[in-house]
């Protein structure tokens, strides 16, 4: 156990012990197990993996808990009888589940009259805990019946007897909930972590393999895991599994509200008693008298602390000797509050001008407590984010996409036409647009229908109005055509595309980068619809929004960029993991920070809580001093703390006890600073020009041999894709290669594990003679199929019913030519590595590696387009990158020299096969070089070329186009 405090680097202590067992050959990448919590986090900590191999090598199994949990149960979910083609629904997406069949679940208690949705999103969240704790629906079933015999034994009060019935009712909905999403071929998250652990437990053969494939085992954020994790990690690790390493730190457990059990790694020790610790308290982060500040105040949480527990010291020592410094900030009023808070942040701005404002941050309990400063930065031109300010869905070219589907659907929406032409693609005038409205207002008509009309005369426009109302109305009755049978995203692709606004946010990504961001997130939500809904018609996404809207959704709008150089505001929450150089938390007042204790709306019975090490102290309170310790542990050089004597109401507001508890721990009373007015002369004019930050955009970090294909055929494409991510509508031929590849990795995969008891290791050389090989039946072949099936972006449903029957008859005769010429299992599949290339990353992925019978090695990758009779030299590239990897990384390496490169048409079964010279090789080594020096030269000049225009992406949107 490392327990590591804020700002000591709990990453990197992670990232450099997988680097360690790597390069000092204890341990192959894929022998490697480390966990995160988020999918950003996983993203982090392969590429400083990857900086610190020095030459390359293969992934590393680097993945969140659910990720984990989901590959094991995508590949052995049926051994527990469950399916393993599940889908995976978000929590909007089991509120429309259980929404369309509320008439299952049998409510009374929890289905009022006047709302009958109400309680939906507080079961789900209560069956979520349910499973986060281990506690199945029979169990609860058992608690509910054992609880209503109780009460028919012994009668008791009126309240007993509705408990008893509110708990049946909850039981019996928790089974209900199940049932529904195992009969849709559902899983929700909670269940990706229940059903891992039930795998683990109940088949100790599929236990033993993963104890087997992993010899070591890392976890981030340790005090972050619930119970269902932690017992899933336990199992790994029993007597004979994979050595552990957890990092984490107690006083930074601020997710209870996720699930996340602070006395798991409070009780470590108590379950791993063997297990050594070591403390990490020299912080790279802030200056000495912030760390005091901090250390000092979260002491009070004593005993419930590992510092107290285990008799270590987690006193941080702070390794930069920087002036640092803190305060508290007290007005009479919330505007006076605003005041000061701005006041001090225009005063550190003057004093440090090279200080970008991205170095300032106000870290609220509460999103709704950053009201009260936006519109006081904002007038004073002093450029924030407020990271829950507006959802996606409140976006506006959301609004305006949105409004287009209406058209498309319905031409009577008035409301979407007046939307529509105040988009800055068209810009309707304003007198233009009155005298569209009284003629439609006089002839009692739809603005669409006045609109028609324009072009015969009948309405008085400009002759740009006019041509604006021409151009509108053809765009609306072109996409209602291809709404009658095209999918929602090619409908809304034809608009972006037609009207120009696609072209406009391209041609100034510098202003529209936060458009650009939203409108690529709609493509991805829509791209998920299409996913999961064999019904993807306009209407049917315009009825599933209606529901997104309904459930409380709006859109997790995640478009903030860390180039963005603007003050910060977010959640403490939001904040973890994150630094600043001053930090500002604010309405640190009695009932606001510490916040009341508000429980779930639905609590989870006493009886069925698992919990280990409980505190001695109030938990509600520990867990709000650990979430402004993580505050205060944000800042370098400076912790402003602020408060006000009156937010409104009939009483004054007490300041704070933990204002109370800093003071007196260390021994120092805070300023009551009380003046609020704004000091001109610290003024900065954030609007001004040279304040105004100029968005620069990043070339990739690594390179892919899509990417680098992509920059050799135009480099003005590669800027539209791989620097401003230009949003595309996909192509029907990639969702089938999609859906091949994913097929015939899940075969080979079930193929390796019906396999593996007779392999030496899952990397190993197989030496088993063919005709003894266990091969998944072609039933299961096809079920993988219809499992990986990718169903969205084909342009009609006659080509993905064409598609679909390809598939099925390639998949036939795959199967026919392996039983005739005998199988193979593979070394191993999906084989993703990188390696340096004078200073720069190349990264791939492998589809396929078999063992040849001369003990060589051959690499395979699929194809799905037309087969080739002979190879250019060109189409030679993608393969030859794969050479150069697999004699350079030396896990490939170790699987054995290279004896061929394979392309596998799938069309026809036909491989052609070729191994690179050493003359190719050097010459694909150069050109990769000189492709990576040009994207690093941001040399994006323009290659128009009739044939490549023809079929690419950004055609509608390039100016250089042939």
């Amino acid at each position: 156990m490392i327990i590591a405090g804020a700002g000591t680097g709990k990453t990197t202590v992670i990232t450099e012990k997988i680097a360690y067992l790597i390069n000092n050959g204890l341990a192959k990448p894929e022998e490697i197990l480390a966990v995160t919590f988020t999918e950003k986090a996983t993203t982090e900590m392969e590429q400083r993996v990857a900086d610190l191999l020095p030459i390359g090598g293969m992934d590393v199994f680097i993945t969140t808990f659910h990720g984990l949990a989901q590959r094991m149960l995508e590949n052995n979910a049926l051994d527990i009888g469950i399916p393993n083609n599940f889908k995976l629904l978000n929590e909007t997406d089991t509120w429309l589940i259980v929404r369309k069949h509320l008439e299952k679940f049998e409510l009374d208690y929890y289905r009022p009259l006047a709302n009958p949705t109400k309680f939906i999103h507080a079961m789900i969240k209560h069956f979520q805990k349910c499973k986060d704790e281990l506690i199945g629906p029979k169990e609860y079933l058992d608690y509910a019946q054992n609880l209503q015999l109780n009460t028919d034994q012994k009668p008791d009060t009126e309240d007993v007897a509705l408990e008893t019935k509110r708990i049946n009712e909850l039981a019996n909905a928790y089974h209900a909930y199940n049932l529904l999403l195992l009969e849709n071929n559902a899983l929700d998250f909670a269940d990706l972590m229940y059903y891992a652990v039930k795998l683990l437990r109940e088949r100790p053969n599929i236990l033993k393999f993963y104890q087997k494939k992993f010899k070591y085992i890392l976890v981030d954020e340790f005090q972050d895991t619930n119970w269902s994790q932690y017992e899933l990690i336990k199992l790994l690790t029993k007597t004979g599994g994979p050595c552990l390493t957890v990092v984490g730190d107690d006083d930074q457990s601020i997710y209870k509200f996720r699930g996340a059990s602070v006395s798991n790694i409070l009780q470590f020790k108590d379950d791993y008693p063997d297990a050594s610790e070591t403390v990490l308290n020299e912080n790279y982060r802030s200056g000495q008298k912030i760390l005091d500040l901090a250390y000092n105040f979260i002491q009070l949480n004593n005993p419930d602390r590992l510092e107290d527990r285990l008799k270590i010291s987690k006193k941080l020592i702070a390794q930069n000797k920087i002036a640092d410094n803190f305060d508290l900030l007290y007005g009479d009023t919330a505007d006076s509050e605003a005041t000061l808070v701005v006041n001090k942040i225009i005063e550190l701005k003057k004093d440090n001008p090279t200080t970008s404002w991205n170095n300032f941050a106000i870290l609220c309990r509460a999103n709704h407590f950053a009201d009260q400063f936006m519109p006081l930065l904002s007038h004073h031109g002093i450029p924030y984010h407020f990271g829950a300010m507006e959802g996606l869905f409140r976006q506006k070219v959301i609004l305006d996409s949105l409004a287009f589907l209406k058209l498309c659907d319905n031409y009577h929406e008035s409301a979407a036409v007046y939307r529509l032409l105040s988009t800055p693609v068209f810009s309707f005038s304003h007198n233009d647009f009155s005298n569209l409205s009284l003629f439609a207002k006089r002839e009692a008509m739809s603005l669409f229908e006045a609109l028609k009309n324009s072009s015969h005369g009948r309405v008085k426009l400009s002759s740009d109005g006019a041509a604006i109302a021409e151009k509108v109305v053809a765009i609306v009755n072109e996409g209602a055509r291809l709404a009658l049978d095209a999918p929602v995203g090619k409908v809304l692709y034809h608009f972006w595309e037609k009207s120009g606004y696609l072209k406009l946010l391209s041609d100034s990504p510098e202003i529209y980068q936060r458009d650009i961001f939203s409108l690529q997130s709609l493509f991805e939500k829509i791209e998920n619809f299409q996913k999961s809904n064999s019904d993807q018609s306009v209407r049917a996404w315009l009825e599933y929004f209606n529901y997104l809207l309904e459930s409380g959704d709006d859109g997790e709008d995640k478009t903030i960029s860390d180039q963005e150089d603007a003050i910060k505001i977010m959640s403490v929450h939001a904040a973890k993991g994150l630094e600043f150089d001053y930090v500002f938390v604010p309405n640190l007042v009695d009932q606001r920070f510490p916040s009341n204790n508000r429980s779930d709306m639905i609590e989870l019975p006493d009886a069925l809580v698992r919990e280990g090490s409980l505190p001695v102290g109030d938990a509600h309170l520990q867990e709000e001093r650990r979430l402004l310790y993580v505050a205060i542990t944000r800042a370098k050089k400076g912790i402003y703390f602020s408060a006000a004597k009156d937010y409104g109401g009939t009483r004054e507001k007490k300041i704070s006890k933990f204002i109370l508890e800093i003071e007196s721990a260390n021994k120092s009373p805070l300023s009551r600073e009380t003046t609020t007015t704004v000091n001109k002369e610290l003024f900065v004019d954030a609007t001004k020009a040279e304040n105004i930050p100029q968005t620069k955009y990043a070339v990739p970090d690594e390179f892919s041999f899509s990417q680098l294909e992509s920059y050799d055929r135009c480099p003005w494409q590669y800027r539209f894709q791989f620097i401003l991510h230009i949003p595309t509508f996909g192509k029907g031929v990639f969702s089938f290669g999609k859906t091949m590849h994913s097929t015939l990795q899940k075969f080979y995969e079930r193929l390796k594990m019906l396999n593996s008891v007779t392999q030496d290791s899952l990397f190993g050389a197989n030496s088993l003679d063919s005709s003894k090989i266990k091969v998944p039946t072609l039933d299961e072949l096809i079920s993988f199929y219809e499992t990986s099936w990718q169903d969205q972006w084909f342009y009609s449903a006659t080509q993905k019913d064409t598609y679909r029957k390809k598939g099925l008859d390639i998949l036939r005769e795959f199967y026919q030519q392996g039983e005739k010429e005998g199988w193979t299992v593979p070394i191993t599949l999906e084989a993703g590595f990188y390696f340096k290339l004078k200073g720069n990353t190349v990264k791939g992925q492998i589809d396929r590696i078999d063992k040849m019978p001369d003990g060589k090695i051959a690499i395979i990758d699929y194809k799905t387009g037309k087969p080739k009779d002979k190879l250019k030299a060109d189409d030679k590239s993608q393969l030859l990158i794969y050479q150069i990897a697999a004699e350079s990384v030396m896990e490939l390496k170790d699987l054995g020299e290279v004896g061929e490169l394979r392309y596998y048409f799938l069309e026809n079964n036909s491989v052609q096969s070729f191994k690179g010279t050493d003359k190719e090789i050097e010459k694909e080594k150069i050109r990769i070089d000189e492709l990576i020096t040009e994207i690093k030269n941001q040399n994006f000049t323009p290659a128009p070329n009739k044939e490549k225009c023809q079929f690419c992406d950004f055609r509608d949107i390039c100016d250089f186009r042939l």
